[in-house]
């Protein structure tokens, strides 16, 4: 089977080993250079869904390494001062043997290491162009060239899409008083604020706020950010030295009517965006990624590709619905400052702390996503 693939980001490169490996010719489309490529300033979650994807790639044992590992997640209801830890005992059997909730991986390490991949498969064939000049040499065409993609304008897929009334700053921190093996995701009427194991002191801070409140806190100074940082930690945690200059993006909400048009297939970024809370955004693609890997390698299908694109729609309907509506349903949780809500959160959190059985739901649907073909 020949394929295209337009895009060579963490999406489309993961794309192209997986098909390449499936067996699948794989001419793989980037105007970008490898350098501007692994030139990204940001900072992933991986979970077990996407170790296991990595590992039937044959990728997870070599970027192992790069990973920083945690045990242990704390959610925090900062209006309610109320803690819930999840550890590694709740997760799923099968996952609890790598001692690990998650990963945080930096995209540039990230990167090289699945470029080098990519140049060591024979059957991938890299184009430095974004143009395909003759669609009808290929017997699929998948679109991973990102929330701003050119191949949908082109075919005029519409999405469903909205900007939140909030912007997330990120930062590379040193931390006084933090294991560096937990993770904490702190709830709070600004938006969620995630901090993210680095090795050793340091911490990623990854947080959303309203737009008015960021551009305030993007113009002070290192020593008032910090100030502002230590409000929102928790207690015994201190912010000692800012690594790098907070930067800030626009979060937005994206998801397509449809993932194909034609012969065309959108995985990634080019078929959803999500709030950046629970960290599913990266994990949320390579399971793209792992579901149409597993169709094309149906021999049946191989045969009349004509249904792939159907199929693969199909397949992922439940897990993308289903992290859409968590996302934004935690952002707007957090978000909710009104006494009424109050009740049901500390219900909420009452039965997360009580109940191993409601940690293990929450987790392995964090951890695995809900369905995978």
């Amino acid at each position: 089977m020949n394929v295209a693939i337009i895009g060579s980001g963490l999406s489309g490169s993961v794309a192209a080993i997986s098909l390449a490996k499936a067996g699948c010719t794989v001419d793989l489309y980037e105007r970008l250079s490898d350098e501007e490529l692994c030139n990204r300033d940001r900072t992933y979650a991986i979970t077990h869904s996407s170790r296991k994807i990595l590992e039937n790639i044959d990728i997870w044992s070599s970027i192992q390494s790069n990973l920083v590992p945690f045990q242990y997640l704390n959610v925090i209801d900062f209006e309610l001062n109320k803690q819930v830890q999840f550890h590694v005992g709740d997760l799923k059997k099968e996952d609890k043997n790598t001692l690990c909730i998650g990963w945080i991986a930096d995209h540039k390490k990230l990167m090289i290491k699945i470029l080098k991949h990519i140049s060591q498969l024979d059957n991938i064939n890299k184009i430095p162009t974004s143009v395909i000049p003759n669609t009808k040499n290929y017997d699929l065409i998948v679109a991973a060239d990102g929330s701003n993609s050119n191949t949908k304008k082109k075919l005029k897929t519409s999405s469903f899409s909205f900007d939140y009334d909030q912007m997330c700053i990120t930062a590379k921190v040193l931390l006084r008083g933090a294991k560096s093996n937990e993770a904490f995701e702190i709830l709070n009427t600004q938006g969620p604020f995630a901090v993210l194991p680095l090795g050793g002191d340091l911490f990623q801070i990854i947080c959303s706020q309203t737009i008015k409140q960021g551009f305030i806190n993007m113009n002070l100074s290192k020593s008032l950010f910090l100030d502002y940082l230590s409000t929102v930690l928790p207690y015994g945690i201190e912010p000692d030295t800012l690594i790098d200059e907070p930067k800030s993006y626009p979060i937005r909400f994206l998801l397509n009517y449809s993932l194909f048009s034609g012969k065309y297939i959108y995985i990634g970024e080019t078929a959803h965006i999500f709030h950046p809370v629970g960290g599913q955004g990266l994990n949320l693609c390579w399971r793209d990624v792992n579901n149409l890997t597993n169709i094309i390698s149906i021999p049946f299908l191989r045969r009349n590709v004509f249904f792939v694109p159907i199929l693969y729609s199909m397949s992922r309907l439940i897990d993308i619905l289903s992290v859409s509506i968590f996302t934004d349903t935690l952002v707007r949780y957090s978000r909710s400052n009104s006494f009424i809500f109050f009740i049901p959160r500390a219900v909420v959190f009452f039965i997360l702390k009580n109940s191993k059985i409601a940690r293990k739901s929450i987790l392995n649907i964090m951890t695995n996503g809900l369905w995978q073909w």
